[in-house]
């Protein structure tokens, strides 16, 4: 949940690891500089530094991942961002991490997030699934449906009844509401609300 548009992050590593990072940065519209050895084939944008790993490949990074196989590699890497100032994820130690990142599903209006405290990502994954197959299609249209009266209580109420409008209509009086009209239902309900 960082607003990462048009922001450098770097990846450390070019594997399996390193891509599905790159995959994940670029959906989130980041500028992306991979260091890898090996260069490779990257999608379109990427910046590739086709070398070893250096601490100057971090300049002007917000956030750097640390993917590569090599354990010394990577705890060098944490220690010149560490040193930067700059926020660090090694893929391989989530205790050294200052960051780590949540199993996401995302919809058109919606980010599920799930991470656990124990640092286990396939038990993440596998809540995040079962919690995603429970999310109805009809949900994307709520979400835009509640976001556009959101917008209007911002006009015409203040912040505390503004907030009490707002769990009435995400709450099961909103669902019901517009599972039974759409639109139109949570608008009829905006307006007794007023």
């Amino acid at each position: 949940m960082f607003n990462l548009a048009g922001r450098l992050a770097v990846v450390v590593g070019g594997g399996a690891v390193g891509r599905r990072k790159v995959e994940g940065l670029l959906a989130a519209g980041a500028r992306v500089r991979v260091v890898d050895p090996k260069g490779g084939d990257w999608p379109s944008g990427v910046e590739v530094a086709a070398e070893p790993y250096h601490a100057a490949h971090l300049d002007g990074a917000i956030l750097v991942f640390a993917c590569t196989n090599d354990r010394t590699v990577n705890a060098k890497v944490a220690a010149d961002a560490k040193a930067a100032g700059v926020p660090v994820n090694i893929a391989d130690d989530p205790a050294a991490c200052d960051f780590t990142l949540p199993a996401v599903h995302r919809t058109e209006s919606l980010t599920l997030a799930v991470a656990t405290d124990a640092g286990v990502p396939a038990l993440a994954a596998h809540v995040r699934d079962r919690l995603a197959d429970h999310l109805s299609a009809e949900l994307d249209a709520f979400a835009a449906a509640v976001a556009e009266s959101r917008g209007q209580l911002k006009t015409t109420h203040p912040a505390a009844a503004r907030r009490r409008a707002m769990n009435r209509l995400c709450g099961p009086e909103g669902w019901a509401a517009f599972q039974q009209e759409g639109s139109r239902g949570l608008a009829n309900l905006l307006r007794e609300l007023k």
